[in-house]
């Protein structure tokens, strides 16, 4: 997201919403919803007290509901939650409290669009929230963005951060969340799943984001490590970190579709150190490391690009990430480190240059069509380095290393089932390094590959690449 995050008083929100530069659309005759009402449970306001939702039933969120007072939420595995778009639904797991959403390879948990199968859209409804007390660039009592109702008490309901490295807000495990994603008031949005000083302490592996109407996956501060994420068809980001996020991330995918992009520029990355390029500590450091990142682009002279598509990473105002191992293919722009908006000048490029900001031993193509497959204020300072730790090649796409990389979503033309999978005796399927200290902790796997995936398919029986035509009108039927 382009924003410093500060939640608008809802008032204020109400009278600017008419000049957003994302505004929320409500469907005035929306689509048709014909699960049996005797199948649903209907979830509105607080969940106070532990609950467990079986997968016998569908549940569905109306409106803003918050798990509160340190309670425990458990999901079945298999389990279907809906969430209702006239209300903007969403779930907020409050500071203190949990979710034990723990799916199955066979039984995921699938969060998804009210709306009947051939009628659903990105923006449905809100998606998750995750607010924890783990440090945050900000303070120890930070206003998550969305338009979130504090219901007079923002510390209890909306506010995150804090000291705690290793809180623990719960699990979610073999998830997806389809749909999700929606404008709040201008720049203030709900992701489809976002994070706000989450610890490390909480467990978040196998978990899909499936056509999120802004941002994907978007951290604020924290330090929760995550594996094996996909963003599949997001309308802006797909891996947002601001607000001094100091996580671990591993095996991430990311698919594009020409024709969906943001009005405020569509990044696979995009990684601030706040809003303002401030020098507050923590600062934004997260490591990622074996992301497959495929962009618009599928071949020379791919055309109906739209025109909001910009960086393959767009690394600015004062970050520190670190991205090792990955794979980046088919962006309008490639790598920008961006020094334009920053309390100390050039702070961006500092950063790269003593190796708090490592990008390194990535392979970057197809991503030169406006000529700036390396691209920066200061370009003159860091491109010789950048293309040495490097491998850049402007003329080859993502099917040089991939298997079936161009099969997309019934949303989608060219739709298919792609395999992710990485090409044998390609420049992706061995070279992996794991030397760099950034690296050594336990909580990586020391893989051989680049990119997110080697010979083995970890998609498999839990994700799913085109859930417009499920039902979703059975219990438990998560899978075809």
């Amino acid at each position: 997201m382009k924003k410093q995050g500060l939640l608008l008083a809802c008032i204020v929100a109400l009278f600017t919403a008419a000049c957003s530069k994302k505004e929320a659309v409500i469907d005035t005759n929306p689509p048709k919803d014909t699960t049996k009402v005797s199948n649903v449970v209907t979830v509105t306001g607080d969940i106070a007290a532990n609950t467990t939702w079986k997968a016998d039933k569908i549940y569905l969120l109306k409106g803003f509901v918050y798990v509160t007072n340190g309670a425990t939420l458990t999901i079945e595995p298999g389990t279907i939650i809906k969430g209702e778009k006239s209300s903007k639904a969403a779930l907020t797991i409050t500071r203190g409290a949990k979710i034990m959403a723990v799916g199955t390879a066979d039984k995921p948990i699938v969060f998804t669009s009210q709306f009947d199968a051939g009628a659903r859209a990105n923006g449905d409804w809100g998606g998750i929230i995750l607010l924890g007390k783990a440090p945050v660039n900000q303070g120890d009592n930070v206003g998550i963005e969305g338009g979130l109702d504090a219901k007079g008490d923002p510390a209890k309901y909306i506010q995150y951060g804090g000291t705690d490295v290793n809180d623990n807000s719960g699990t979610l495990k073999y998830v997806r969340i389809e749909y999700a994603g929606i404008p709040f008031s201008p720049d203030n949005e709900i992701n489809g799943l976002t994070f706000g000083g989450v610890g490390k302490g909480t467990t978040i592996d196998y978990v899909e984001v499936y056509r999120s109407g802004d941002d994907a996956f978007e951290w604020f501060g924290g330090t929760v490590q995550c594996k094996h994420l996909i963003a599949m068809g997001s309308l802006d980001d797909d891996f947002d970190t601001d607000f001094g996020f100091a996580g671990k991330i591993q095996f991430g995918l990311s698919q594009r579709f020409k024709t969906i992009a943001d009005i405020s520029g569509s990044n696979s990355f995009e990684s601030d150190n706040d809003g303002s390029g401030s020098d507050k500590t923590p600062q934004t450091s997260a490591v990622f490391t074996n992301m497959t990142l495929l962009g618009p682009i599928t071949k020379d002279g791919e055309t109906n690009v739209n025109a909001n598509y910009q960086h393959a990473a767009q690394i600015r105002r004062n970050s520190a990430i670190s991205i090792f191992n990955s794979i980046f293919s088919g962006y309008v722009e490639g790598i920008y480190i961006d020094d334009t908006k920053e309390t100390t000048p050039n702070s961006t490029l500092a950063n790269y240059t003593a190796g708090r900001l490592v990008f390194k031993n990535n392979i970057i193509l197809g991503s030169n069509k406006k000529s700036n497959e390396v691209k920066g204020e200061n370009k003159a300072s860091f491109e010789t380095k950048l293309r040495a730790d490097n491998v850049f090649d402007a003329l080859k796409y993502a099917d040089l290393v991939i298997n079936a990389p161009f099969k997309f979503s019934s949303d989608f033309a060219n739709a298919g089932t792609p395999d992710f999978t990485v090409k044998a005796g390609s420049i992706a399927a061995t070279g992996a390094l794991f030397t760099d200290a950034k690296l050594t902790d336990a909580f990586f796997d020391k893989v051989d590959y680049k990119g997110a995936f080697g010979s083995t398919d970890w998609t498999a029986g839990w994700a799913n690449f085109d859930p417009q035509t499920m039902p979703y009108t059975t219990p438990g039927a998560v899978k075809k």
